[in-house]
């Protein structure tokens, strides 16, 4: 039923939190897609030019790239042992020997090597990509590439240092280049050139870009291209005139293959030198297809929005009715008796003061209702001074033994409150009976071992936990039937009883009696070894107390709430000098229970 109710709270409580969140989603997404859709239709051509200005920005950043792994090559070449003797010697084979191992481990395309004579030395290019194989370059298909070599010759420099780049046409049609010197200290023995052709460089930026690349010369006039040109298209030259910097480059509309494409151009760097123009283009048709694509984005991302929301909700919800039901289970476990049941939640809002505010009630709760108990129990053992705090032992050496067995908070004061409460049947004991000095009768014996069915007749309109009643009405049965008032078998009881009987003996036994003092530790967990073997008390809880008895010595010295009943060190006396009433105090263990 408790839990019923708490289902019904939090789902009505998460219902109010929730619904504010859905129509609020549902209302978002209608007006957003209703303004975003009239925004995108009319930003369409803004796109587009963003989108041609990215692609020309991919392409200046790939040149930039590809210059960069030629310097790599270039100084792999310049810096390797050897380099500056054999370009100054002009030694072909040499030079042969270190820039293909080079050029093979870079993928470069077109490497050559040229003397301080502007003279070719050697020069190759890649012919078969997959298996790496170079072809020799004659010095006439270099022709294109003097300006270069030129101008490292003469130690000149661009922005960026001694190397030089440039738009040329090389053997295999139009390439980017890069050149550098080979030094010995100070001075130039050679020049290294490193280059891509455009056909091949062009076609891996596509991929990138996402547009259609040109590469023009300085002139304007086209050097390569992804395009496939036919007699139907035809490049135009770029409008070198117009390119100005800081300035919007100029765009323009061509027929290419019977589709329009927009093309926009811009400048194109290399090492902070122009060397000619590139232009970037775009179909037309990309505008219609960005429309259908963003919006579907847009379905797509409002779809996720709206869910979003709604799982925002429902956290927030859950962070709001989790506490909620978790303080609707603690006041349910307090209902039914469970006194050690906390919220623990420390938060600052309003369901944390609450939870805070219920928790300081449920300990001073417990702490006086434990001490009214305590109050209770000690005033019936103030009747015989040798008993006199034994029911509070018993009490706490049972929570002791509930830790050691792993029980729960809850067992546990279940175990405490059984302890402290295990003798209240004495209260329905004469004096004459209870603290009669010689041996007790038959019919007075009989008295005595009525008291644990007297103390739950007193208890039975406290309406305590049963665990707390098994304690009071079954601490003295045994695991094997012998034992009082209900003869109860080994499956008839639960844990608790055979806790509160371990330490009802345990403390019997080393206290203090008329006919004898206290016994030792040792004696008394030997005592109750034997009684675990021969099938009377449960054998894991004397194992517990076997544990414990070391740890529960030093409490009983140096817990001020026991103060004073310290057990005697006395010797253990053996059975047979006991009485023959076997009277003890308490009369309800063959030894000395109490």
């Amino acid at each position: 039923m408790v839990a019923a109710l708490r289902a019904r709270l939090s789902a009505r409580i998460r219902w109010k939190i929730l619904a504010p969140y859905l129509m609020l989603s549902l209302m978002l997404a209608a007006l957003a897609t209703y303004f975003v859709t009239r925004t995108v239709s009319g930003s369409f051509e803004e796109r587009f030019v963003n989108q041609l200005a990215e692609s020309a920005r991919v392409t200046g950043d790939a040149v930039v790239r590809r210059e960069r792994a030629h310097l790599e090559a270039v100084r792999a070449v310049a810096f390797t042992a050897g380099a500056n003797e054999a370009a100054s010697s002009a030694n072909a084979d040499d030079i042969a020997g270190i820039v293909l191992p080079v050029a093979a481990n870079s993928s470069t395309e077109l490497i050559a090597v040229f003397g301080i004579d502007r003279s070719l030395i050697y020069a190759a290019r890649l012919t078969e990509p997959d298996t790496l194989e170079y072809a020799p370059v004659s010095a006439s298909a270099l022709a294109a590439a003097d300006l270069l070599v030129r101008a490292v010759l003469e130690g000149g420099d661009d922005e960026r240092g001694d190397k030089f780049a440039a738009l040329a046409v090389v053997p295999g049609g139009p390439a980017l280049l890069t050149a550098g010197p080979i030094r010995d200290g100070d001075d130039i023995t050679g020049v290294v050139l490193v280059g891509s052709p455009l056909s091949t460089f062009l076609l891996g930026v596509k991929h990138q870009a996402l547009a259609d690349i040109t590469f023009y010369a300085a002139t304007g006039e086209p050097l390569g291209s992804t395009f496939v040109i036919d007699q139907d298209s035809q490049l135009e030259e770029a409008p070198v005139e117009e390119l100005q910097p800081g300035l919007s480059n100029p765009r323009r509309t061509y027929l290419m293959a019977g589709r329009p494409f927009q093309f926009l151009y811009a400048p194109l760097y290399v090492r902070g030198e122009p060397i000619g123009v590139m232009s970037v283009a775009l179909p037309t048709a990309f505008v219609t297809s960005a429309d259908q694509t963003t919006r579907s984005q847009m379905a797509v991302l409002f779809g996720i929005a709206t869910v979003a929301v709604l799982v925002i909700g429902v956290v927030l919800s859950r962070l709001l009715t989790l506490p909620l039901a978790r303080l609707v289970r603690v006041a349910a476990a307090i209902t039914a008796g469970d006194l050690t049941a906390r919220s623990g939640m420390t938060s600052s809002d309003e369901i944390g003061t609450l939870a805070t505010t219920l928790d300081t009630m449920t300990d001073r709760l417990q702490r006086q209702h434990l001490g009214t108990i305590r109050a209770l129990v000690t005033a019936i053992d103030a009747r015989d001074p040798y008993t006199r705090g034994h029911s509070v032992r018993v009490g706490n050496l049972s929570v002791d033994l509930g830790t050691g067995l792993g029980l729960s908070d809850a067992q546990r004061q279940h175990l405490q409150v059984g302890g402290y409460l295990h003798d209240i049947g004495k209260i329905g004991v004469r004096d004459a009976v209870l603290l009669k000095p010689s041996s007790l009768s038959v019919e007075e014996r009989m008295l005595i071992e009525e008291h644990p069915r007297v103390g739950l007749e007193i208890l039975e309109s406290v309406m305590l936990p049963a665990e707390v009643l098994a304690v009071v009405g079954q601490h003295h049965e045994r695991l094997d039937g012998t034992g009082y008032p209900f003869k109860l078998s080994e499956e008839e009881l639960t844990v608790f009883p055979r806790i509160a009987a371990v330490a009802d003996v345990y403390d019997a036994l080393t206290t203090d009696r008329p006919y004898r003092a206290g016994m030792s530790t040792l004696d008394a967990l030997a005592i109750l070894g034997r009684e675990a073997e021969q099938g009377l008390l449960d054998p894991e809880v004397v194992a517990a107390m076997i544990r414990e008895a070391g740890r529960w010595e030093e409490r009983l010295r140096d817990d001020p709430a026991l103060k004073g009943l310290e057990p005697a060190s006395g010797l253990y006396i053996p059975a047979n000098t006991v009485p023959s009433h076997e009277h003890t105090h308490g009369h309800e263990h063959p030894h000395a229970a109490a």
